[in-house]
């Protein structure tokens, strides 16, 4: 079987669409798959050594952000059993769908979540899913969401109600033997060994502006002083970030890491007492990060979100707080870091909560909907 996966970024670019394309492409080729990941050329090249001989980059003709028109995409594609697309992935996913022919192999697109942002480019995603979303979408064989939590509340909620016979819930999975608790390593990070430390994981880049740093650094006068905070991600919001956290007064207890390679981040989890996960709105769909921080045995203060409420359990491996509430956040987190017997009740359900979702079963269930596609093809 031939698959061909479709990516608007893949590693070492910043990303969790890209880190879940690639993860999947890799466990499919270790069940013997012949499959791919196509993503764009790297406007700057990330972190992390020489890429694996199945992702292939391909020229753009125009890239803003991690929107562009990928050339050569339906070349790359031919001979291709199922072509799985990650959206959104605007410039790419348009020709892909809309072009589509009864001979081209059938498109099973990963809907990862509503893209945002403010201004003109907010508004031109709304008049995207206003005029071009459905009916892209219709084309599609098979659509797959994280959770139908999400689905029915995102955008996607239209088309779910209409086509739900098409619609696949496949939660991502977590590498529970790599992301585990064990002894922290607080000093690494220049913080004093006993004081406490909330974490945070995310790109601090304006396409990832809904991770929510701001309302995190905004909710710190209201934690203990003693409390550190340790960021670990970057972007070009970070300058603004570490000048928001100067200006507030807590630069002396906030970490910059930067982005940290693969085998330093479990370290990284490891060494928090309490993880924040302070997203913003339906961009976030899922929360990747969230889920290693809790097999990390790490207590998680999430948004109220759709999907995100499926992995964070209220009240057991973590708690959930309104977004944009930086006292709601505060308040939560001070939950945590002020009462260790709860703290440690909450780690242990945490882990327990992230065992639940498994690699293995995520590929099962797109080896499962790749079979159906082709057989009905036959």
């Amino acid at each position: 079987m031939r698959i061909i996966h479709l990516s608007c970024v893949a590693p070492p670019e910043t990303g969790g669409m890209g880190v879940a394309a690639f993860k999947e492409v890799s466990l499919l080729r270790a069940r013997g798959v012949d499959a791919r990941l196509l993503a764009p050329q790297m406007v700057e090249n990330g972190m992390g050594s020489a890429e694996r001989s199945f992702v292939e980059r391909l020229p753009t003709m125009l890239r803003m952000g991690n929107a562009s028109i990928m050339l050569g995409v339906r070349d790359a594609c031919r001979g291709a059993d199922v072509v799985h697309l990650h959206y959104p992935f605007f410039g790419t996913a348009e020709p892909l769908l809309l072009r589509q022919e009864a001979h081209d192999p059938p498109i099973v697109v990963t809907y990862h979540m509503d893209a945002s942002a403010s201004g003109i480019k907010g508004a031109s995603f709304r008049m995207h899913r206003l005029m071009l979303q459905h009916a892209m979408l219709s084309r599609a064989s098979r659509v797959i969401v994280s959770s139908l939590d999400y689905a029915l509340h995102a955008s996607l909620g239209s088309f779910f109600a209409q086509h739900a016979n098409r619609v696949t819930e496949l939660p991502f999975g977590v590498d529970a033997d790599i992301f585990a608790p064990g002894a922290s390593e607080k000093k690494r990070y220049d913080i004093p060994p006993d004081a406490p430390v909330v974490g945070f994981v995310g790109g601090l880049d304006r396409a990832h502006a809904f991770k929510g740093l701001t309302t995190l650094l905004e909710a710190w006068p209201r934690l203990d002083a003693t409390t550190f905070l340790l960021v670990v991600g970057d972007g070009d919001l970070r300058p603004r970030f570490e000048t928001l956290a100067r200006n507030i007064g807590i630069g002396p207890h906030v970490r910059f890491t930067g982005r940290l390679p693969a085998e330093e981040l479990p370290r990284a989890y490891r060494s928090m007492d309490a993880f924040a996960f302070p997203s913003t709105n339906a961009a976030e769909a899922f929360g990747l990060a969230a889920l290693e921080a809790q097999a990390s045995g790490v207590p998680v203060v999430a948004s109220d979100l759709p999907g995100l409420r499926t992995v964070v359990i209220h009240g057991e491996s973590g708690w959930l707080v309104p977004p944009n509430r930086p006292e709601a956040l505060a308040a939560a987190l001070m939950t945590i870091l002020t009462d260790p017997g709860r703290r440690a009740q909450m780690a242990q359900r945490a882990r327990g909560q992230a065992l639940t979702f498994s690699w293995d079963r995520h590929v099962d269930g797109l080896l499962k909907v790749y079979h159906e596609l082709c057989a009905s093809r036959s």
